[in-house]
């Protein structure tokens, strides 16, 4: 990717006012991003944390800005919250002289169900497991408030069930129907492997999902569950291929 310029990226995560080691995960793809040397300047806002987007103009100096919102998928943070809050009209927005460009959502990326798919079939190589014959349960976060946040996660799983590289493809929602806590509901293998669909290691992944399988927070690995036998991965961080999905974005971004 080449920019000419200075242009700024400014990365918008959740955040955890509780927990504001959430924001680790974010800080770390932003310094990778910022070790390739692309952007004139790389920073940070969080919903939940300081610094908030309501600032996002005083964090960068470049009279191009390009605004990556880092969530698994479109919905009300990223159609509404994020927007409102930066003060942005659309995909195109001119505030105060300045030019900002905002991206759709790291998790619509359309090269994200094959990230994944491989990232579960790494862990089933590595204790010799033919993926064909395990359930990928993947675990989003969804939202009650807006009936349409779920559908990121719903297109990635029907993506990924039409390759036809595990048993069953299933998902399920931290926030919406169906509820994580239903998971041996939705599965029939016997053999699971577990994959938050949260861009970026938070607090939901390190906490919430973990216990849903008897494991303490932070864990991941094996453990047998209501007649399953789950292997729970990371949900994907400052990995080089989330750094080459967000850079594509912005590339996306700059080029209309």
């Amino acid at each position: 990717m080449t920019v000419h310029g200075p242009i700024a990226l400014i990365l918008v995560g959740h955040g955890s006012a509780r927990h504001p080691e959430a924001a680790a995960p974010i800080l770390a793809l932003a310094e990778g991003i910022r070790a390739r040397g692309i952007f004139d300047e790389v920073a940070c806002a969080f919903m939940k944390q300081a610094p908030l987007p309501e600032l996002a103009g005083r964090l960068v100096r470049c009279p191009t800005v390009v605004v990556v919102p880092v969530f698994a998928g479109k919905g009300y943070y990223t159609d509404i919250l994020i927007p409102q809050a930066m003060g942005l009209s659309g995909p195109v927005s001119r505030i105060h002289g300045r030019t900002w460009l905002y991206t759709a959502a790291a998790g619509t990326h359309p090269r994200l169900p094959d990230i994944l798919c491989r990232r579960a079939e790494m862990v089933a190589a590595g204790v010799g497991l033919d993926p064909r014959r395990a359930a990928l349960l993947l675990i989003a976060h969804g939202s009650s408030r807006d009936p349409h946040s779920g559908d990121t996660a719903l297109g990635i799983a029907d993506a990924i069930a039409q390759q036809s590289r595990f048993a069953e493809v299933a998902v399920c929602f931290l926030e919406q129907e169906p509820r994580a806590t239903r998971w041996p509901e939705l599965i029939a293998a016997r053999e699971v492997i577990a994959l938050p669909l949260l861009v970026a290691r938070g607090t939901h992944a390190s906490e919430d999902i973990p216990p849903l399988f008897g494991l303490s927070p932070g864990a991941t690995g094996a453990v047998d569950r209501h007649g399953h036998r789950v292997r729970l991965v990371a949900g994907l961080g400052a990995e080089a291929e989330l750094i080459d999905l967000v850079l594509e974005l912005a590339e996306a971004a700059l080029a209309g």
